[in-house]
């Protein structure tokens, strides 16, 4: 029984450690990543496809995520997460913009 709470409990702390880093990113550094709203999910599709736009200048990034296998479902698996944080901060982005 113990053993399941571990379990469940380190499942947990990965998923959560692995979710929302779009969001992270997007928004360190004053949104540097991308535009003023939903700049998480704009950082997750800049480090997928490499867009100038949306990275800003980046793109060894998008080569060394495709290179390893993993970061691209990492990235996907953690976009419904960022989409939702970046609703959610709408409000601020939106106060934020207009100041």
């Amino acid at each position: 029984m113990l053993k399941r709470i571990y379990r469940i409990f380190t499942l947990a702390v990965l998923v959560s450690a692995l979710s929302g880093c779009g969001t992270l990113f997007g928004r360190s550094s004053g949104g540097s990543y991308g535009p003023d709203y939903y700049s998480g999910t704009a950082y997750n599709f800049g480090l997928l496809f490499g867009s100038d736009e949306l990275n800003r200048g980046y793109f060894p990034a998008t080569l060394w995520c495709w290179a390893s296998i993993a970061c691209p479902v990492l990235t996907v698996y953690s976009m419904p997460v960022d989409f939702v944080v970046d609703t959610v901060m709408l409000p601020r982005d939106i106060y934020e913009a207009t100041r």
